[in-house]
């Protein structure tokens, strides 16, 4: 501890004082801290020292002391990173009876001495960073601090296999779960399969237990056909509006037996050779709830409204009066601790002539209530006598994709034992599946290397030629009347709006990050209290998706406790009504919607519990009438003509 002296009485503040820190070895190699810490350089200072690690208990300890003994009011640290101990020295103040916010953190060690260069330059560049803190921290003022009620309850956005098993493990006693599904049915692509890797069983079998158990759930509120559209607030206490489509039936009422699809006139074709419906229709068999729906864009009722038929039919047909063809769109307010999304994925798409599909539209075709009622089809709607099941060479997914191929090929050999069966599914690239490969061979199915190349099939006389790539480039052809291909996957359709809505990231194919803090938050994001699990974050087996829909729901529990109360933003905007013209530009300007005109007034106001102290409302605001608690203009103004005057401008 060395360079302890005097200066003079501090500002219109109140007594400031200037503490330098060596950091331990960091500081002082090349900034000059006795030239530095010379209280005579500092006229705006009462007290200036400097001391060898302030963070460390001997230090902190020291600096609450120095601050009570010598009547300090506001403190300037020259020390480390704001991020690493900017809340240690609050705490400090804090211990010494003063506002934490009294507090200017100068970055010396990344700003100065880790820059490098003379060690004159590099000490002028530091006293140019403590001048700037000391005119800075003057203006500085105590924040009141103001603590809102946690909400314990949780949003759950999609209803698959990891969104049902997040929504079971958080409906605990004294919490409530909204769990919202765009679509208007429950389960996700899994409730659409036939069999589930890797023992075969039966999806509908395995899904809907849970299915029913979620829907008479008395602590989970169901919510199909919805989606989020706005979202405010910050962990703890979300705000989050839905957008709730009109389904055109009352789930409540409707029994799903069928007399209004009879009675309805109008039948939709499926694209791709998916069969056909009828404009109300149960969106597939044994779907959950079980429930009829309207489809708008076809129903003769709608079509009608310009002067045409003004169509009935299903409405007559029932007998339990659950149809609800006027049924209007409608919004729904929830108050949230945490967000969990587990939106999903689609399946790739197949492109080629006839007789290539996808491997999900292979599965649709085996499902016994698929378009096809379990026959399998090739080129031209005939039994396929050869079938050739391939990855791409640009899926990411190897070992999934492999996985779904070998399953898919044990199907297909049970099926048409007299059909030849051959694998090129990437299974150079999953190692790990080679049991089950080698299984597979003992069946029958043939085993070669490689994966499609761009536009690998074409149409040949008698059915397809396709063209694959192995290891090292080497191409090869094989003849087929059935090509199955496993594209890969993609985001669900909504993802990326929902990203931009809670501000969350996406990686390069447009699944969302699940990166939190660090490795033992799995399916945590950078914004605290939204989590993203399953396929959500990029392709999982359905059991990978229930195991994330779990972890994301401990680590909700643990975070989110009922009764609990959380500190408000500190560093919330204000606004001065005074010299508000209520222009609304503040309230385009707030990505998180806490910014609001009052109606009677018709000026603008912050709901401090919905806002994270950004400061995008001030910077758009044209008359200052916003700002930015500790970040004020006069604060900044301060800085920055100190930072211009060292340098001379």
């Amino acid at each position: 501890m060395t360079g302890e002296r005097d200066g003079a009485e501090g500002g219109a503040g109140g007594r400031t004082g200037l503490y330098l820190c060596r950091c331990g070895p960091n500081l002082g190699n090349v900034v000059r801290l006795p030239e530095l810490g010379d209280a005579a350089a500092w006229p705006g200072a009462a007290d200036v020292a400097v001391h060898d690690v302030l963070c460390s208990p001997e230090g902190k300890a020291w600096l609450a002391a120095r601050i009570r003994e010598r009547g300090i009011e506001r403190v300037v640290v020259g020390a480390c990173s704001p991020r690493e101990h900017e809340h240690t020295f609050r705490g400090v103040l804090e211990s010494a009876g003063r506002s934490p916010w009294h507090l200017a953190l100068v970055n010396l060690r990344e700003q100065a001495e880790w820059l490098g260069g003379e060690p004159e330059a590099v000490t002028a560049r530091a006293r140019a960073l403590v001048a700037a803190a000391l005119r800075r921290v003057a203006l500085q003022r105590p924040i009141a601090a103001g603590e809102v009620d946690v909400s314990a309850d949780v949003l759950v956005v999609g209803g698959g296999a990891a969104g049902i098993s997040a929504a079971l493990t958080l409906a605990q006693k004294g919490r409530r779960v909204f769990l919202v599904e765009r679509a208007f049915v429950l389960g996700g692509l899994a409730n659409r399969l036939d069999a589930i890797f890797p023992d075969l069983e039966c999806a509908s079998c395995f899904m809907e237990p849970a299915l029913d158990r979620v829907l008479h759930h008395e602590r989970i509120e169901v919510l199909t056909g919805a989606e989020v559209a706005r979202v405010r607030g910050a962990a703890g206490r979300f705000s989050v509006q839905l957008a709730v489509s009109p389904r055109g039936v009352d789930p409540q009422a409707c029994l799903g037996c069928g007399a209004c699809v009879s009675a309805c006139p109008v039948e939709v074709r499926e694209p791709r050779g998916g069969g056909s419906r009828r404009a109300i229709h149960l969106p597939y068999p044994g779907c959950l709830p079980h429930a009829s729906v309207v489809d708008r864009a076809a129903c003769r009722h709608h079509a009608g409204r310009g002067g045409g038929p003004d169509c009935d039919a299903c409405v007559r047909a029932c007998a339990f009066g659950a149809i609800r063809l006027d049924e209007p769109a409608a919004a729904r307010e929830v108050e949230v601790g945490a967000i969990v999304v587990a939106t999903g994925l689609e399946p790739g798409a197949a492109d080629g002539p006839d007789g290539v599909i996808s491997s999900y539209q292979l599965e649709q075709m085996l499902h016994p209530d698929g378009p096809t009622r379990g026959e399998v089809r090739g080129a031209g709607g005939t039994a396929p006598r050869a079938i050739l099941l391939a990855s791409t060479a640009t899926d990411v997914g190897a070992e999934l994709g492999a996985r779904e191929i070998l399953k898919l090929a044990h199907l297909l050999r049970a099926r048409l034992p007299g059909a030849r069966i051959t694998v090129a599914g990437g299974l150079d690239r999953a190692p790990q599946l080679a049991g089950a490969a080698a299984a597979l061979a003992a069946e029958g199915v043939e085993l070669v290397a490689g994966a499609l190349a761009q536009a690998a099939v074409s149409e040949v006389l008698g059915g397809l030629s396709v063209r694959l790539v192995a290891p090292g480039g080497i191409e090869t052809r094989h003849a087929a009347d059935l090509v199955v291909v496993h594209a890969p996957p993609r985001p669900s359709s909504g993802a990326a709006a929902l990203a931009r809505l809670l501000r969350i990231d996406q990686d390069a194919r447009g699944f969302l990050l699940d990166r939190g803090a660090g490795p033992f938050e799995p399916t945590a994001t950078r914004i605290a209290g939204v989590h993203v699990a399953g396929a959500a974050a990029g392709p999982r087996t359905i059991h990978e998706a229930i195991r994330d829909g779990a972890a994301a729901a401990g680590q909700v529990l643990a975070a989110l406790l009922p009764g609990e109360r959380k500190p408000l933003e500190p560093l919330a905007a204000e606004i001065d009504p005074a010299r508000c013209g209520g222009c609304g530009i503040c309230v385009a300007a707030c990505p998180f919607g806490a910014v609001v005109i009052e109606p009677d007034a018709g000026t603008a106001s912050v709901e401090a519990v919905h806002c994270r102290g950004c400061g995008s409302c001030a910077a758009a605001c044209p008359t200052g009438a916003a700002s930015a608690r500790h970040y004020t203009r006069a604060q900044l103004q301060a800085e920055i003509s100190a930072l211009l005057a060292a340098s001379g401008t």
